[in-house]
């Protein structure tokens, strides 16, 4: 009797996911891909569930100005969605989204067509609004940060790291007002994260 195997995400993301990204200019292979739109790094990576089944698709975007999450200099060609400063689920319907397969390559596949779909109606658009030049994360404003009125394409962080973030961002875009506003707003949540602290205090401070 032939033993069975499980289908293999990465076969059904080369033969469905994969060609439609290229298409859209990423590159990359396994479960991770990237490209460049504008200052902005955008990451698409497929992940299984821990628990077999089902897998989700996460996505990033990341300025090449500033520091990774490590602190690091992001590298286009190997940065990964965790190191993303903005992440987010694909979705439609602004939930947790995962496509439930079963232990067939039919069915795998047929699930990545679905997550396909998706991503060709929902995934690009949201990655292009979070790095419009004119909108997102590149035009929002320190007040409107602070209520929450601003359009992410729900890409985010904790608020900290978000303020953190913009205000690295402001300060290499040589806004430096607004770069003290969203480092004070950081810091008024930031808590007992000393390396976090000390950072934002000293980006309140510039000149």
């Amino acid at each position: 009797m032939k033993g069975t195997t499980s289908p293999r995400l990465e076969t059904a993301i080369r033969a469905v996911l994969a060609p439609v990204l290229r298409e859209d200019g990423f590159s990359g292979s396994g479960r991770t891909f990237r490209r460049m739109r504008g200052t902005w790094i955008q990451v698409l990576n497929v992940q299984r569930s821990r628990y077999g089944g089902s897998f989700a698709i996460n996505l990033g975007v990341q300025p090449l100005a500033i520091p990774d999450v490590l602190g690091n200099t992001p590298d286009p060609k190997k940065i990964t969605e965790s190191l993303c400063e903005f992440r987010r689920r694909l979705s439609e319907a602004g939930a947790d989204q995962w496509w439930q397969h079963g232990t067939t390559e039919e069915s795998m596949r047929s699930a990545m067509e679905e997550a396909t779909a998706t991503y060709r109606r929902t995934g690009n658009e949201l990655l292009q609004r979070a790095c419009d030049s004119q909108a997102g994360f590149n035009a929002v404003l320190p007040t409107d940060f602070s209520i929450g009125a601003y359009d992410s394409a729900g890409f985010g962080s904790t608020q900290v790291r978000m303020a953190l973030a913009l205000a690295r961002l402001r300060k290499v875009e040589g806004k430096l007002e607004e770069a003290r506003a969203f480092a004070s707003l950081g810091l008024a949540q930031v808590g007992s994260a000393t390396l976090l602290r000390r950072e934002l205090e000293a980006l309140t401070t510039q000149q």
